[in-house]
């Protein structure tokens, strides 16, 4: 095996282990290299970048769970809502859908996501804004964190600042359809700028508290804010893919939480970083698509991305190596691939 294919299985298994690690696990199996030792090489171009904002399939969306999937009956199902709170609730799902309804397309990534992972999606969320449910509980001020509790025993909790912030979702609906059992029916939430560790899914209580709580994958060393890291990826061409020499088309995408993305850059090899162009949704919660036309004449060569963000930070770091973990912030090093370009 030469040591770029090694490099390849590295990647593949690294992005097993870190998926593992923390709960994240992607919809498919991972895409293992081909040998190209005994495969016959049929160089074909990478297919064209797309043309609108991509919505991301719900059977192809990532799934995390610290435990297994649990059974909610959505008849007998309840959310507490307590705690610091001047009117206590238990509210049902048909007390969730009389909320005025809102539908919003924002990208949803795992914590856990290595360097150019697919723990990563964009879909469309329906439900319901959650500070309909905060006006009717009353918040008290002396309120500092929300702790969540779920049906699979889970529990995180988030600083006040998050909950009660504009744009934090209750959510019943993905991509138009209820919320499929693996990706939290019926009730998960989404609060804008946090990995997917923080909102959890199957929610069944939130209590409003004035005291520290360590949550379950905070208690394994995990991030404790969890706010998602500036990161971009390269999505095609795929690691030690085989092109033809020509133009080739280099894209992927980018994300920063609330941040917005202002600038997505390619590098070949060691030359000038070069600009790429943008298409970027109204909302910094979705994420940015980015591409790059690259003459590739023939040769091996390593293509790198980077973002910057709208408050100035650029990806800087380089990735060390293949195994490069996530832990325990999220990464924002920078995604390269190698790809072997004949004549």
């Amino acid at each position: 095996m030469s040591d770029l294919t090694r490099r390849a299985f590295l990647k593949v298994a690294g992005l097993a282990g870190v998926a593992l690690a923390s709960g994240c696990q992607a919809a498919g199996p991972a895409e293992a290299p081909a040998d190209q030792a005994s495969s016959p090489r049929a160089p074909q171009a990478p297919p064209s970048p797309p043309t609108e904002i991509l919505i991301t399939p719900t059977g192809e969306l990532y799934t995390q769970s610290y435990s297994k999937v649990p059974a909610v009956d959505g008849n007998s199902w309840r959310l507490k809502v307590h705690g610091l709170v001047r009117q206590a609730a238990e509210l049902d799902m048909d007390a969730m859908r009389a909320f005025p309804k809102v539908e919003q397309v924002r990208t949803l990534e795992c914590i856990g996501n290595p360097v150019g992972g697919p723990l990563i999606g964009n879909v469309v969320w329906g439900g319901f804004e959650a500070r309909h449910l905060w006006d009717q509980v009353g918040l008290r001020p002396e309120a500092v964190k929300a702790r969540f509790g779920a049906a699979d025993g889970y529990e995180t909790s988030v600083a006040m600042q998050w909950i009660t912030q504009p744009g934090v979702l209750l959510a019943y609906e993905v991509n138009g359809g209820p919320l499929p059992r693996e990706h939290g029916f019926p009730l998960r939430i989404l609060m804008p700028g946090l990995y997917g560790q923080k909102m959890p899914k199957w929610i069944t209580e939130i209590e409003f508290i004035d005291r520290p709580h360590v949550g379950y994958w905070e208690s394994r060393g995990w991030s404790e804010e969890g706010t998602v890291q500036t990161n971009s990826i390269i999505r095609r061409p795929r690691e030690l893919e085989d092109l033809p020499a020509g133009a080739l088309p280099v894209y992927g995408v980018a994300f920063a939480g609330l941040r917005r993305i202002v600038k997505v850059e390619v590098r070949v090899d060691d030359g000038e970083w070069q600009p790429a162009v943008l298409m970027q949704a109204d909302s910094p919660l979705v994420w940015t698509q980015w591409s790059f036309s690259w003459d590739a004449p023939p040769g091996r060569y390593r293509v790198a991305v980077r973002a910057t963000d709208e408050e100035g930070f650029v990806q800087s770091t380089g990735s060390g190596t293949v195994l490069s973990s996530a832990f325990p912030d999220g990464t924002s090093d920078i995604h390269d691939v190698v790809v072997n370009v004949y004549g």
